[in-house]
């Protein structure tokens, strides 16, 4: 089983540095360029965690993978998510303006990034614990 804390790092890193972006373009800079950044690294942070917790095998007790599989499948509900304002970035880029835009999809985005973080914490201890027991 690969280590927890390089995985969570990047995970943590990229996070940072899409609120740095995304802190960039509500002070009035940027552009259009940003959010498209900002949502591309968003979305694939998620889809990359999602995928690397599914991806965990804890042997012996099944109970113990309940943890990794619920933070992955919550976090790649939440790179569906952020991939929808990929889109709606991506459309305003083209357009070189602001567009009205209703991204009812993005919406969840906003509640399972943080949930994805406390999942994360709460998966990363129990396989610490899970660990410790073997």
């Amino acid at each position: 089983m690969p280590t927890t804390k390089p995985v969570l790092a990047l995970y943590g890193g990229s996070l940072l540095a899409c609120i740095v972006l995304l802190g960039v373009q509500v002070s009035g800079a940027g552009g259009f360029l940003l959010p498209l950044i900002a949502s591309i690294l968003a979305t694939l942070a998620h889809l990359g965690l999602g995928v690397w917790w599914i991806a965990q095998k804890v042997r012996g007790n099944p109970r113990a993978n309940g943890g990794a599989i619920a933070a992955g499948i919550i976090a790649l509900l939440a790179g569906a998510s952020w991939a929808s304002w990929v889109l709606v970035a991506w459309e305003n880029f083209q357009a070189g303006m602001a567009l009205p835009a209703i991204n009812i999809a993005g919406l969840p985005a906003f509640i399972l990034t943080p949930l994805t973080i406390a999942l994360c914490i709460g998966a990363a201890i129990q396989q610490r614990r899970q660990k410790k027991d073997t």
